[in-house]
């Protein structure tokens, strides 16, 4: 392995070999071994995950058949899948119906969320937060005020209640839809 530039011999002696990898790419996964020969043949492994992180979140927002908003976020390029959450400014932090694709590289994720919203007060922000291992503990979140519902003229219009409310199809047990894939996802 030495023979490849990106890796760099850190410390060798009789104790320890140490390497350091740069530029790690998903195809440096797996696993790592390390022969030791001396009067007994001795062989350490290590199997190394590479973790990718999500993409900045696209938000979208359009009108809903059922006069509501239907909110869809999206995002891609992460190993493994990310968890992807909703809040609106009642603070209540919601789930989507999430949904998620394995690429044509069969190891890196396009995962999309959608969020109806069938009321809310006016000047609502609502944000999809993105969570992933590789942000070690940060977030990815895109918010966008929603627009304003139509108006109550028509009888069987509600007005907006001065809470949010939302509704989501409820995920499968595994917090995961059947594959699908977004609509745009840029």
């Amino acid at each position: 392995v030495l023979r490849d530039q990106r890796y760099k011999l850190l410390r060798y002696s009789k104790e320890e070999l140490s390497i350091q990898l740069s530029n790690v790419t998903l195809q440096d996964e797996g696993v790592y071994r390390c022969f030791y020969y001396s009067r007994h043949f001795r062989q350490k492994s290590h199997n190394v995950e590479i973790l990718a992180a999500p993409s900045h979140p696209v938000l979208e927002v359009s009108q809903d058949a059922e006069r509501g908003i239907k909110l869809s976020c999206y995002t891609q390029g992460c190993k493994p899948q990310p968890q992807i959450s909703w809040l609106l400014d009642n603070g209540m932090e919601l789930p989507g119906d999430t949904r998620h694709q394995l690429g044509a590289d069969g190891k890196k994720w396009s995962s999309s969320s959608t969020l109806r919203v069938l009321s809310y007060s006016p000047r609502v922000r609502a944000s999809c937060i993105i969570r992933h291992p590789a942000l070690s503990g940060r977030s990815l979140r895109r918010s966008q005020r929603l627009p304003e519902l139509p108006s109550a003229e028509d009888p069987e219009v509600s007005s907006p209640s001065e809470n949010a409310a939302a509704s989501s199809p409820s995920e499968d047990a595994a917090g995961t839809g059947s594959s699908a894939s977004p609509e745009n996802p840029e």
